[in-house]
């Protein structure tokens, strides 16, 4: 089911979605990137994307993460005050 709506907008944004070649189109991409529930679909699927990379590293890569990980703390609290 679809609606028509009638919106207003600023100049710079009517000016790109005339430049489109189906506005409605382009509205409705930019609204579902900000509603919540896509967004956190698309933080579930890039979580789920990162923890499979994760598992996939052998035991030395993660030894050297490890390391490059203490070593970065290290340089970022240098010289703090405790």
């Amino acid at each position: 089911m679809t609606v028509k709506l009638s919106i207003s907008v600023p100049d710079d944004v009517a000016e790109y979605l005339q430049s489109r070649g189906n506005a409605s189109a382009a509205v409705v991409e930019a609204v579902r990137r900000v509603q919540p529930q896509a967004r956190r679909a698309r933080q579930r699927e890039a979580a789920q994307a990162y923890g499979a990379f994760l598992r996939e590293r052998s035991p030395r890569q993660r030894d050297d993460d490890r390391a490059m990980i203490e070593e970065s703390n290290d340089i970022a609290l240098r010289d703090a005050q405790w």
